[in-house]
């Protein structure tokens, strides 16, 4: 059964959709602490806060358009808009005060803000999980039937990671963005303000993970919880390619997806073990990850 055909490209396919989610998580992750030097632990936690919100938007415009794909596709927009301005008002009041303050000070922070989101969630949408249906038919390949919606997951994985891509390498504030990575005093000495920078790159990372969330909705409902699981499997990711690097993190997200979705078919009770060995082995092979910097100036 384990070398059937079908099987494998299931739990493949299965992985990378895992793997792309893992990724628009990530990429905020590693961005903020490769460019702000912040370790921000509740960043699954304002991914389940838009999930949430676009839950939300998509049932109200559902009523008026009916509830499909188009919908969807809206609400995700609506969802991200709000969740980028969060992200400003979150960086802009609570954590540039924590520019030069110690990682459990951070930690502390972002962990507050859990705890406070996490109730502001109960508070307005109960305890109750969430989730939307879009009428999919499965998908006959291999001998086996796929969900085709895993293709629209990883379709906009592959797209997000372009895009970023793209941002950092070929536009002047992408530029500015990695050259704060490496050196803040110069970019600083330079004119440019860094706080608008940060502020920025914040609002990006949550952005990119409210669209993630969104994405996510027709396979997984919102539920509390959640964002624990997944912000461990995130540091994970980061660890493994290293903190600021996005090709790292999308090489570690498809290595950690893949490896999650076959370790689940042959030992589910330790799938999450198997991660971390590799995560362990990486630290010990290569500490700054696989696509990550010795040292940082």
């Amino acid at each position: 059964m384990l070398l059937d055909p079908g099987v494998i490209f299931g739990q493949l396919l299965g992985g990378l959709s895992r793997a792309m989610i893992l990724f628009l998580l990530s990429s905020g992750l590693s961005l903020t602490f490769g460019v702000m030097n912040i370790l921000n632990f509740a960043h699954a936690t304002l991914w389940l806060l838009g999930g949430y919100i676009t839950f939300s938007i998509f049932t109200y415009f559902g009523e008026f358009l009916g509830e499909n794909g188009w919908v969807l596709a809206l609400a995700i927009v609506f969802g991200t808009s709000i969740m980028v301005g969060v992200g400003y008002l979150i960086e802009r009041f609570l954590i540039r005060r924590m520019y030069g303050r110690e990682l459990p000070e951070q930690l502390l922070l972002t962990f507050a803000l859990i705890l406070i989101i996490g109730d502001l969630i109960k508070l307005v949408w109960g305890v109750e999980d969430r989730s939307i249906y879009l009428p999919i038919e499965p998908l006959e390949m291999l001998d086996t039937y796929v969900n085709p919606y895993y293709f629209v997951i990883v379709s906009s994985g592959i797209a997000v990671a372009a895009g970023l891509w793209w941002f950092l390498q070929k536009t002047r504030y992408g530029m500015i963005v990695r050259a704060a990575v490496y050196s803040r005093d110069m970019v600083s000495a330079l004119g440019i303000r860094i706080p608008l920078i940060y502020a920025g790159v914040f609002a990006l990372g949550i952005g990119i993970a409210a669209f993630a969330a969104g994405v996510f909705l027709p396979l997984m409902p919102m539920a509390l919880g959640v964002d624990i699981d997944l912000i461990i499997q995130c540091f994970a990711v980061v660890v493994i390619g290293g903190f600021g690097s996005i090709l790292g993190t999308f090489v570690a997200s498809i290595i950690v997806g893949v490896v999650y979705s076959f370790s689940i078919l042959i030992w589910p009770d330790g799938a999450l073990a198997v991660v971390f060995l590799i995560v362990i082995a990486v630290l010990i092979w290569r500490p700054w990850g696989l696509f990550g910097t010795e040292l940082r100036y």
